[in-house]
C-alpha cells in the first residue's frame, strides 16, 4: 500500500464554478451540486442541471458512499504517483447515480470488493494562495 505522503497529486485549476467543490474539506464536508428542480446530484460542476437545465446549488453530503468500480494500477503512468494505487469510482449514498473518480486510500488493494461502504477524507494541498482539499475514500469505520 502506498502511504499518502509519497503521492504528489495534480492539483486542480479552480474557478469561480469548482471552487466550493474543492474547498469543501476546510469544512470537513464533502459539497457537491445538486438540482433545485429534480433534485440530482450533478458531478463534475456545472452551470445548469444536464437533465432539465435548472438551476444548480451546492449542498453538504455526509461523505458516505459506496464503491462502484476500480482498478489497481501498478504501473507508473504519472510521475509522484508511486503505484500500486487504487483509482475508483465511488457513488455517494444520498444519490447513486452521480460518481466521483477518486482515489482509494488506506485500504489493500485486495480488500475492496464491490458496494463497498466507504467515507471521505481530505487531503490538504496548497498551490500559491489557494488552498484545495482532495476528497480521497478510504473503508467506512464502523
Amino acid at each position: 500500500m502506498t502511504q499518502q505522503s509519497e503521492i504528489q497529486r495534480p492539483l486542480p485549476a479552480l474557478t469561480e464554478l469548482n471552487r466550493p467543490f474543492w474547498t469543501a474539506g476546510a469544512d470537513g464536508v464533502l459539497r457537491m451540486q445538486r438540482c433545485a428542480a429534480c433534485g440530482r446530484l450533478v458531478h463534475p460542476p456545472a452551470l445548469r442541471c444536464p437533465y432539465d437545465h435548472a438551476l444548480l446549488e451546492y449542498v453538504d453530503l455526509s461523505g458516505r458512499g459506496r464503491v462502484e468500480s476500480w482498478t489497481v494500477n501498478r504501473h507508473p503512468w504519472f510521475p509522484g504517483f508511486p503505484p500500486p494505487y487504487l483509482v475508483a469510482f465511488v457513488s455517494p449514498v444520498e444519490d447513486t447515480r452521480v460518481r466521483l473518480l477518486t482515489n482509494l486510500v488506506n485500504v489493500d488493494p485486495d480488500e475492496v470488493t464491490p458496494n463497498m461502504p466507504v467515507q471521505v477524507v481530505f487531503e490538504r494541498r496548497e498551490d500559491g494562495d489557494d488552498v484545495v482539499y482532495i476528497p480521497l475514500f478510504e473503508p467506512e469505520r464502523q
